[in-house]
């Protein structure tokens, strides 16, 4: 059997991605991308004034750097941070590599709250992150999605 390609961790923002994605990358040797990363250099840190085009420019960067490793041999390549009408869509951009979408979401609504309302710098909108949780929940499963309640 061959190594999947590509994991993909998504979720709520205070969902836990990026603890998961730092342990999957010490256990699994593998390197672990976040699309915010791709995203900072060209658009504005407060996500105030992006454009559908900066979102599809950062997103083919990110295309271009998890093929760029899979060439090089690294399998599986993590990557997070991306919107769930992004996650919906991979299908679309990874059809031909093997993958899996493992996507986190909390219960209790309060431990969102916490999390974010912890947070001293990145995304701080509780009641968008709270919304998006709801969402991860009602709607149905992507292809090669898993739903993982991550409380």
């Amino acid at each position: 059997m061959s190594a999947i390609d590509l994991i993909v961790i998504a979720g709520s923002p205070g969902s836990g991605k990026s603890t998961l994605c730092g342990v999957l990358q010490t256990l699994l040797n593998a390197p672990y991308l976040e699309f915010s990363n791709l995203r900072q250099p060209h658009l504005d840190e407060t996500w105030s004034n992006t454009s559908p085009e900066e979102e599809d420019m950062a997103f083919e960067n990110l295309i271009f750097v998890v093929n760029n490793y899979l060439k090089h041999g690294y399998r599986p390549v993590i990557i997070t941070d991306l919107l769930d009408a992004r996650v919906g869509k991979l299908d679309k951009s990874f059809a031909h590599l093997d993958y899996r979408i493992y996507t986190l979401f909390l219960q209790k609504e309060e431990e969102i709250r916490s999390r974010i309302a912890a947070r001293t710098e990145g995304f701080t909108d509780i009641d968008w992150a709270l919304a998006w949780n709801r969402q991860v929940q009602a709607r149905p499963s992507f292809p090669n999605e898993q739903k993982i309640m991550a409380d």
